[in-house]
């Protein structure tokens, strides 16, 4: 097969119609219509002979007889003639409705092209020598040869009822006794001819498409990457054509010369040496080649092309949340919405205060927690804060402020939080953790402007720090240095008088007033226009601190602040946060994934630290958690394991204290319902693109020809195309499709997957991932070694446990599947004990080619 230049590996391209094997070396085709309007194939064989045969069953029609050498080149009008060309330097002119020999002639040279042309009743034969003559002669008078003046002749190609001649000083066009001149490219060695279409190719393996009215070149088409060897055109329905090009590489490429794009492409059995076209009885044209492997094969151009093969586009998944419902749980993430969604009233028991979305791992729980959250705005209107200047910080140091409103203001918004619990390990960090997440959101939502935040935190402060010691410590620092400079100049004023020194008076004054001016005036400034942060330790203005901030010690570590005291502060903080939540009207949702991920003593932890939130000392808060309830009930018995020991549970319904406590803290829990089959072809779809689905042919069949009409056959090489049945103008072209959106491999992966007793979204991105990492290293692959390796990333994804069993005895499992004493024998010796895990194997093995899998599993497993 010819070679790409990139990684795309074409699938088998459609069957040929038929095939033809004509057990010698084929060097030239050509086809015609007999008088009982059969169309017939001629094929000049390196035998010398020329038979023939019925071009629409593959009949054989008998043939035209032998040449004295190999039979190079055979050319037809369409019904009347045909010429045939020989090694042995002859060219003979046969009668092709009885297959009769009318004459030739013995050209005494290498023959290099020829052409049938003219006028039905004057046809004429043109010949190329090696020498680069241009012979011409009657077919009715082959002996009587005329020689052109035009010289250095390399092709030469029938159109209309002339003739274009290609040679070293260009082009030639003979039509009507006058003759036209085109500059081209010297070494043009094939041309073909349709309508105003010249496509040409030279030694340099350029295939050009030029204007025969004008000469100019159109566009040059890419595709093929070794040598063109032959050229057909063939009618549509639309007055155009449609080029036929093939390769030395084995491939036939069509085209559309009006666009230069390629409209189809086929793949023969071998390398290509002829071309020819016919117009079948169902008014179709066909495409005919043949080669040096003696395979005649008949195609129809306009057969839909089927994709070609790509290489995988997706590089896999990883554990991050969608952001698109794919499961059909809108319903689910609409409701739970509604209900934490704060209504118009100042009663703060509407609703519930728990909700848990329960599903086993990789059901998509932290996808719903995502889109409940996407469904409450993130922004609350706020004005710009005001710098906290210091003399505003000084009379708060002096005065702090007392009490708060207490009004009862209706919810209307809400603010959300979102912690991640797995993150933290000791229940230190848990509970500051989670306070950390709660004053971050309630700082973005309420104190958006820097200004703001920090007049806040150092208002929240100073009831916690030593604010006399804060305030020396303010005047300290706000002091301008000119003022020590001042204080100096005026010790020395004191020194010189009580030294009797000869300075002026007007110095003694100026040296210590000038600075002490100087000094008041900056530290007034800096008192009554700085920022008061700029003076004092950053941790007063970003949150909640101890006692070590007010003596510029930094607090790096929240950890520490935790383990010392910390956090009383931060709860402290936390419910001046939320009071001041309720004066605007916010209620805090705190969103909590993953709590299945954690430690038994973290996941115990969280939960006492939610209670403390539902205390009635603590402005509402409600809370979302995601949770596999089983995981989380046994991290619950572990945590509180006397309890469990003692075997005290407070519900007759539950297997033990973890359950009951589940029950107690969550209002409503939220079941996920399992994934279906359709839910997995949404997640395909978005994970993996559509599927390429071909376009249906909607072409209509031409009416096929009544009895006793008389199709009419196409032209060969360099021969004019016939007048016959128009085949409609294509409208698909070939596309190249990644081998992940292949319509069988697709299937196959979408079947195996739904085949899986839990489905899970996780589990399926695991199994791509697998999948993708395989297509990759063993790429060019085609579609069945695909669904291959889909079924060896099932076996590396769902039975991760087994694998040293299947890299042993895989092939002795897959030889005893359909056997249930030997698939028992062969689950013994391998030891392979676990009989449902055992019974989904058989089940694989049985869904796919056990033994091709086998040998691939011998190379990757």
């Amino acid at each position: 097969m010819e070679p790409s230049s990139s990684p795309l590996v074409p699938d088998p391209g459609p069957d040929p119609v038929l095939s033809i094997d004509t057990g010698a070396v084929v060097l030239g085709l050509a086809a015609f219509t007999a008088s009982d309007g059969v169309p017939v194939l001629a094929a000049a064989c390196a035998s010398g002979e020329i038979p023939l045969w019925n071009a629409e069953t593959g009949t054989p029609r008998g043939s035209l007889g032998s040449h004295l050498g190999p039979a190079r080149v055979v050319r037809a009008d369409g019904t009347s003639y045909l010429v045939t060309v020989s090694t042995d330097r002859s060219v003979r002119v046969w009668d092709a409705d009885t297959a009769g020999y009318l004459g030739g002639v013995q050209v005494n040279d290498v023959v290099q092209d020829v052409a049938l042309y003219g006028h039905p009743s004057a046809r004429r034969i043109a010949i190329v020598t090696g020498a680069g003559a241009l012979r011409t002669a009657s077919v009715d008078s082959p002996d009587v040869v005329g020689e052109s003046s035009v010289a250095d002749v390399t092709a030469v190609a029938a159109h209309g009822g002339g003739l274009v001649i290609a040679h070293a000083d260009g082009l030639t066009v003979e039509a009507g006794g006058s003759r036209r001149h085109f500059a081209a490219p010297a070494g043009i060695r094939l041309m073909a001819a349709a309508g105003n279409h010249l496509a040409t190719c030279g030694v340099d393996d350029a295939l050009v498409l030029r204007n025969l009215d004008t000469g100019e070149k159109v566009r040059r088409l890419s595709g093929h990457t070794t040598t063109v060897t032959a050229l057909e055109w063939i009618p549509v329905a639309n007055g155009g054509h449609l080029l036929v090009s093939a390769s030395d590489g084995g491939t036939l490429r069509v085209w559309d010369p009006d666009t230069g794009a390629q409209t189809g492409v086929f793949a023969p059995s071998g390398r290509i040496s002829a071309l020819t076209s016919f117009t079948a009885a169902d008014g179709r044209q066909r495409v005919v080649s043949a080669g040096p492997d003696g395979i005649v094969e008949v195609w129809d151009p306009l057969h839909p092309p089927l994709p070609r093969l790509g290489p995988v586009l997706t590089r896999g998944f990883g554990d991050r949340t969608a952001t698109v419902d794919l499961l059909g749980r809108d319903a689910f993430v609409r409701t739970a919405a509604e209900l934490l969604r704060p209504q118009s009233t100042t009663d703060s028991d509407v609703g519930p205060n728990v909700l848990t979305v329960e599903g086993p791992w990789g059901s998509g729980k932290s996808t719903v927690l995502e889109l409940v959250k996407a469904r409450f705005p993130t922004t609350v209107e706020t004005g710009p804060g005001e710098r906290l200047r210091v003399w505003q910080a000084d009379r708060l140091l002096r005065r702090p402020p007392v009490g708060r409103p207490t009004n009862d203001v209706p919810h209307t918004g809400s603010v959300v939080a979102t912690f991640n619990p797995w993150r933290h390990q000791s229940s230190e960090q848990v509970w500051a953790g989670l306070a950390k997440c709660v004053t971050k959101a309630v700082e973005e939502a309420l104190l958006p402007d820097p200004d703001g935040r920090e007049r806040h935190w150092f208002t929240s402060n100073t009831a916690r720090i030593d604010r006399r010691h804060t305030q020396r410590e303010l005047w300290k620092r706000i002091r301008s240095p000119f003022l020590t400079v001042g204080v100096l100049g005026l010790g020395l004023t004191i020194v010189a008088q009580l030294a009797r020194l000869p300075i002026p008076l007007p110095w003694l004054v100026t040296v210590p007033a000038a600075p002490l001016v100087l000094g008041l005036l900056h530290t007034a400034k800096r008192y009554l226009w700085d920022r008061a942060s700029a003076f004092l330790p950053g941790e007063l203005f970003a949150g909640p601190v101890s006692m070590a901030a007010a003596s510029a010690q930094p607090v790096a570590d929240p950890y520490y602040n935790a383990r010392s005291g910390y956090l009383y502060l931060v709860q402290h903080d936390v419910a001046e946060l939320l009071l001041d939540l309720e004066q605007r009207g916010l209620q805090l949702v705190v969103f909590v994934d993953d709590l299945d991920r954690c430690t038994p003593r973290t996941t115990a932890e969280v939960f006492e630290a939610i209670n403390v939130f539902l205390s009635d000392a603590l402005p509402r808060t409600r809370f979302v958690l995601g949770l596999d309830p089983v995981v989380v009930a046994s991290h619950v018995d572990h945590a509180y394991r006397e309890l469990a020991e003692a075997e005290v549970v407070a519900h007759p319904d539950d297997p033990s204290p973890g359950w009951t406590f589940l029950r107690k803290l969550v209002q409503l829990p939220i079941r996920l319902p399992r994934t279906t089959a359709d839910n997995v072809t949404r997640v395909l779809d978005a994970h993996l693109g559509p599927v390429h689905r071909s376009a249906p042919d909607v072409v209509e069949e031409p009416a096929r020809p009544s009895a006793g009409s008389t199709p009419t056959a196409s032209a060969t090489t360099g021969g004019e195309p016939g007048t016959g049945s128009r085949l409609p103008a294509p409208v698909v072209e070939a596309v190249v499709i990644a081998i992940e959106r292949h319509p069988a491999v697709r299937d196959y992966l979408h079947r195996r997957l739904t085949a899986q007793p839990e489905q899970s979204i996780r589990e399926e991105k695991r199994l791509i991932n697998v999948w993708q990492f395989y297509l990759r290293a063993l790429a060019p692959l085609d579609t069945a070694r695909a669904c291959h390796l889909v079924t060896i990333a099932e076996l590396v994804t769902r039975w991760p446990a087994y694998q040293h069993i299947l890299r042993n005895h895989l092939g002795n499992l897959a030889a005893a599947k359909d056997d249930d004493l030997a698939w028992g024998t062969a689950l013994a010796k391998a030891q392979f004990k676990h009989a449902g895990a055992a019974a989904n194997l058989r089940a694989l093995l049985n869904d796919c080619d056990a033994r091709a899998v086998v040998a691939l599993a011998e190379r990757l497993l």
